[in-house]
Formats: structure tokens, C-alpha cells, sequence
């Protein structure tokens, strides 16, 4: 505060968290020291939010008094010892897998539809929001919130490329994600570095864990710091569960960079300070980049008591396409299901059609499958309307019923997502040919979604099929030449047998029977017919975020619910009587004994694996024993699943 000046004339202020100083590296924490004086100079900020309110001293009691004293003494006494590392503590986590250890500590074990968990108390989030100083930096943000069963991520992403196309800085947040949980926080479409994730991370979590020695003063005269006791996380104030501080701290990221706007509220605090203090003002101004034009949010579980509906101003919100899931929370049916999406809904309704192809000019999306240009519809509207209402009105005029603008279709073409309809050769296979083993990535886990899932994928594989048929391998060896050669008069001697696999799991919350019949039913329609099916637990543990928490050695798995999709899969093979199964029967008869006994041979149509990095090394290890076939693996069921698989064919 402004020590120095008499207890009578005190004008309230805020104090940076000493615990906040100590988390910074000491080059940064010796930047906010004076030359010359001891004071603790640096704790002195924008008085927006204050830490503690120093007691009235109108109030002549005793205890006041002693309060008053006792408090200035801790502060400069703290402050003092970490900022000058006279006393310091030992330093706050700086490493990554220390974070991640951190984070994980935020996971509820308890189920999401328990209603006696503290962390489904909607209204804690404001509170948060106080802690944080985020309430008025949050209605200063123009959001963009996005809900929705299936492609309400997909939507955000088009809506982000196409905003940055358009010449704006933009922040988005989706979930979950798939290896790195930065993916959740992209600035300009890439993924925030782990230098400012870090920082951001440990102001926000320490903010909310740590208690402050003015917690130990507010037990003894409650009275007196009743604002502050209100203001920090307690036995009934919890510390918010994983996705509530992950919403938190994009808020936080995204709306950061308004300290420029406190410059002046802190050089009049600190001119209050003794005339002996000196500062060196460029040091103590120090920031990391610019505060985003556009954030986009992705909602996570609904809508309604979604940790992202706390924005109460929105620029314009979407809804994309609704189905069948988490009704044990949302409900069971589609109307009770809409209801919960359309608990974001703060401003007029209006209902937008597909992206017609035709206004792409020839070009594709940036997100394969026909089911993004619903989405790619969803997305243009929502950017149109928020440069309307951000006043942008140069863009937002056009008639886009006819035309899109350019930055429109570069943003559209340009968009990409992980996990999402995603194609990913491997590239570990020593093989004669590129592409023998072909990963089709996409984390559908809803009955709607298997269903476009399994249309992407048929489309896909048969449209590559086609192509390999149409030309020749090119090669600049004399060998392979040759073979070109031979290709171009006699066709079938390049043909190689190309087989659908499927490699799937599902969290036990879903309902397989109504997953498996489905893709495989979709599949069979567009005359894609799987040969086999291989069943294995993700690598990823619930209980635990970042890269740790893949396991360096296989333990023992409890396989009951993989060996329960088996059964539902052999169930249905059986069921499907006119399956006109691809006989390959002398590629078989090849490569029968030739896999070891990881997987078998390819004649079994369905297979458990104790780990998904066995499953990996089976499909290689065919590959590799069998020249004449080319694997093309459907990956899906679950997100998790994708983004294991994606952490080891990267390796």
C-alpha cells in the first residue's frame, strides 16, 4: 500500500500476491526492486480488485489498531524476502510436468451427474472471476460461444481461421485435447508457447490455491477483512475442477494484456512511495503479447451450467447440430438435450443453412467430410454477425448469398483440427511403397457422429483406391522405373490388395451397440467392408493430464470392457448374413503365420490387444511381413483414443 503516508489518509490499493513474485524467474522478480530503497515498491497495483481492505481507522479499537500494524509489518517483511531472496522459500514449479502434476490435482473423481459436488455449483465461477480481477476484463472481451451436440468444435475453428483472415488477433478455446493440453489455447491459430502457458498457469493457480497471510488475519478480526476471507478459496469455497480453471485460464490468457490500461493507477501509486525510491519503469512494464480482438469459445458439456457460460455479454453465440449424448446428464431426449445447448443463448435466434459448395470457387475446405459444410454454414454467419455488431461493417455488408469475400474462402480452405476426418500416413513403416499403412483419424463417440464418421471414411478409402488404380507409382530408381513401365501395359501387376481395419474403443459410458452396428451397417451401404477389428485401452488415464500420464511401461489391464466390444462386433458380423465380404483369401493363405502372436493372422475378424502400442506395432509389423496388402486403419470411438495413437505414430 502506500507506505509512508499516515494510517488517516491511507487511500485503499492492491497488492500483488507475494507467492505471485516468488512464482517469477529472479531476473524478472529483481526488475520490480528500486536501486537504492528496500520498500517493497513492486506490490503495488490497479486498485480494480483489492487483495485486502485495510480496516477503517475510524474504528478506534485496539484490535484494529494491532491489526492495521501487524498487517503493514507481514507485508513489507514478505515482500521484502521474496523479492530480495533475503529469507526466500524454495522456488515456486516452473517445469512443465510440474504444472501437469498440478493440474491433474484439479480432476474430480466423482461422477459428472453427481449433484453433491461442490464443483457443479454453478455460481462459484463468479467468485472465481473476483479472485482472478477477470469480471470486467471478461465483458471487454468480444466472444464468439459456440454449443452443440456435433461439430461445435469444428465450427469454432472455421469461424477462427476465417476472423483471422480477416486481419483480427483471435484466441480460441476448444476441448479436449488430444496430446498437449495447450491445444485448448491457439492465439493466431497456433498453440500458446509453453513459456506463457506457464506463466499465465501458476498466476492463476496460485491466485486461487495459495492463502495469503491476510487469510490468518482475516480469521482473527473477520470483521475487518470480511471482503478478503469472501474472496479466496476455503474448505467451502473448493478450488475449481479441471475444466472450470482451464475456462479460467483462458480467460485469463485472452484478456490479460489489458494492463496497459492501469499504467497510469500505477504510476500515481507508486509516486506515493518515499522520495528515496528509485525505479526503472521499462523493467516494471513488462508484458507478453497483445490482447486478442476475438475470442472464440467452444463450450464443453452442454450449455446451460457449462464452465464457458459465464460470459454474460457475448457478441453472437451458435448452436450446431444436435444428437444423442450425455443424456444421462443433458437428457434423454432431444428436446430436453436443446434445452440445455440453448442455455447460452443471449441474443436473437436465427436459423442459417449449409455452405453451398458452389461459393467456394473451386476450392475445398480445410476440414474434410460433406458434414463440415454445415458447419462452414454455422461459422459464416456467426462471423458476419460479429463484425456487424463490432462495427466492421466494410465486411459485414457483403451479400454472402451469392459471394463470399476472399478472407471468407481463405480462412474456410485454410481451417485445420486435429482428430477431426484427419488422414495421417505413417511414416515409421519400412515399406517398398509410401501409404502401405494409413491412419483415418476422427473421434466420433455418438451414434450421429459414427454415422458421418463412417460416410468420411468409405468416401475416403475408395476414392484413394480409385486413384491408385488410375496411375502409377513414380520412381527414380531403374528398378522401380521398369515396374512403372510394366504397370502402364499390364494394370493388375500393380495392384496391391488394400484392407479396412478398425481400430476402436469407447469410454464405458457409451452404448456400443448402438456405435458398432452403425459404422459398420454405414460402411457396408457405401460396399467398405472391414477385415478386421482390433480392440485395445487407451494409454491416456483419466487422473491425470500431460505427458506423464502415458505410462512408460505397459501395466496389467483389465481388458473385461475391450473384450465386451469384441463380443458386440462378432455379434453383428454374425447378425449381417448378406455381408459381402472382400475375399482376399490368397493374400490370407500368405500372411497366415507370418504376424506372431501379437494379433494373429488377418483371417480372424476381430481382435484384443492388452495395449494400444501392441496393436501399433501388429499393424507395422503386417505391413512390413506382407508387401502385397496396404492397411488403411480406421481409428475411432474416442477422442482419447485418436490422440494416444496420434502421441505414438509422432514418436
Amino acid at each position: 500500500g502506500e507506505i509512508g503516508n499516515s494510517p488517516r489518509s491511507y487511500q485503499p490499493t492492491s497488492v500483488f500476491q507475494a507467492s505471485y513474485i516468488q512464482s517469477l524467474p529472479r531476473h524478472q522478480r529483481l526488475r520490480f526492486i528500486s536501486t537504492r530503497s528496500t520498500l517493497p515498491a513492486a506490490v503495488v497495483v490497479s486498485s480494480r480488485r483489492r487483495l485486502f481492505e485495510y480496516c477503517d481507522m475510524a474504528d478506534e479499537s485496539i484490535l484494529s489498531v494491532f491489526v492495521f500494524f501487524v498487517s503493514r509489518l507481514l507485508l513489507m517483511l514478505l515482500s521484502v524476502s521474496y523479492l530480495k531472496g533475503e529469507k526466500e522459500s524454495p522456488a515456486a514449479p516452473t517445469s512443465y510436468d510440474e504444472a501437469m502434476e498440478a493440474l491433474s490435482s484439479l480432476i474430480t473423481k466423482r461422477s459428472r451427474g453427481n449433484n453433491s459436488n461442490k464443483g457443479n455449483q454453478f455460481d462459484l465461477l463468479f467468485h472465481y472471476l473476483k479472485i482472478l480481477e477477470l469480471e470486467d476484463a471478461l465483458d471487454d472481451l468480444k466472444i464468439v460461444h459456440v454449443a452443440g451436440t456435433k461439430g461445435k468444435g469444428s465450427t469454432c475453428t472455421f469461424t477462427e481461421s476465417i476472423l483471422r483472415n480477416c486481419g483480427f488477433r483471435t484466441g480460441l478455446f476448444t476441448s479436449p485435447h488430444l496430446i498437449d493440453v495447450r491445444e485448448r489455447f491457439r492465439l493466431d491459430g497456433v498453440d500458446i508457447s509453453q513459456e506463457k502457458f506457464l506463466a499465465y498457469f501458476w498466476w492463476c493457480f496460485n491466485r486461487l490455491k495459495t492463502t495469503c497471510f491476510t487469510l490468518i488475519l482475516y480469521h482473527i478480526h473477520a470483521a475487518e477483512f470480511g471482503r478478503y476471507g469472501q474472496e479466496r478459496t476455503t474448505e467451502d469455497v473448493p478450488m475449481p475442477p479441471l475444466f472450470r480453471f482451464l475456462t479460467l485460464l483462458a480467460f485469463k490468457i485472452f484478456s490479460a494484456e489489458q494492463v496497459h490500461k492501469y499504467w497510469f493507477h500505477l504510476q500515481h501509486c507508486l509516486s506515493c512511495l518515499s522520495s528515496e525510491t528509485q525505479l526503472n519503469w521499462d523493467l516494471i512494464c513488462y508484458s507478453f503479447f497483445v490482447q486478442v480482438d476475438v475470442a472464440i469459445l467452444e463450450v464443453g458439456l452442454g450449455g446451460r451450467f457449462d464452465a464457458t457460460n459465464v460470459v454474460q455479454k457475448p457478441v453472437v453465440c451458435g448452436i450446431a447440430s444436435l444428437g444423442y449424448d450425455h443424456i444421462e446428464i443433458l437428457g434423454d431426449t432431444l428436446g430436453k438435450i436443446a434445452g440445455e445447448k440453448a442455455g447460452i443463448l443471449k441474443v436473437d435466434l436465427q436459423v442459417v443453412p449449409p455452405l453451398d459448395v458452389n461459393l467456394l470457387n473451386g476450392q475445398k475446405l480445410g476440414l474434410e467430410g460433406e458434414h463440415q459444410y454445415v458447419n462452414a454454414g454455422l461459422a459464416i454467419a456467426l462471423s458476419f454477425t460479429w463484425l456487424k455488431r463490432t462495427g466492421h461493417l466494410e465486411l459485414a455488408n457483403q451479400d454472402h448469398t451469392d459471394s463470399l469475400p476472399e478472407q471468407f474462402i481463405k480462412g474456410l480452405t485454410a481451417a485445420s483440427f486435429q482428430g477431426r476426418a484427419q488422414i495421417v500416413p505413417d511414416q515409421y513403416v519400412d515399406s517398398e511403397k509410401d501409404g502401405d499403412l494409413v491412419f483415418y483419424l476422427d473421434g466420433a463417440h455418438s451414434p450421429e457422429s459414427m454415422e458421418i464418421c463412417a460416410k468420411w471414411f468409405s468416401g475416403a478409402v475408395k476414392g484413394e483406391h480409385q486413384s491408385d488404380k488410375a496411375k502409377p507409382q513414380v520412381s527414380s530408381s531403374t528398378h522401380q522405373l521398369k515396374k512403372n513401365i510394366m504397370q502402364v501395359f499390364d494394370p493388375s501387376s500393380a495392384e496391391r490388395v488394400q484392407l479396412e481395419i478398425l481400430l476402436f474403443n469407447c469410454m464405458t459410458v457409451r452404448d456400443p451397440e448402438l456405435l458398432l452396428p452403425q459404422l459398420m451397417k454405414t460402411c457396408a451401404s457405401q460396399d467398405v467392408y472391414f477385415k478386421k477389428a482390433l480392440f485395445a485401452p487407451n494409454m491416456s488415464v483419466y487422473h491425470k493430464v500431460g505427458t506423464h500420464a502415458l505410462p512408460s511401461a505397459v501395466p496389467e489391464a483389465d481388458l473385461s470392457w475391450q473384450l465386451t466390444l469384441q463380443r458386440v462386433w462378432d455379434n453383428t458380423m454374425q447378425k449381417d448374413k448378406g455381408r459381402e465380404a472382400k475375399q482376399v483369401n490368397h493374400v490370407a493363405e500368405e500372411m497366415k503365420d507370418d504376424t506372431g502372436k501379437g494379433g494373429g493372422s488377418l483371417e480372424s475378424s476381430s481382435v484384443v490387444f492388452p495395449s494400444l502400442p501392441l496393436a501399433i506395432k501388429w499393424l507395422r509389423d503386417t505391413v512390413r511381413q506382407n508387401q502385397s496388402v496396404r492397411l488403411q486403419v480406421l481409428v475411432t470411438g474416442s477422442l482419447h483414443l485418436v490422440g494416444d495413437v496420434l502421441k505414438l505414430i509422432r514418436k
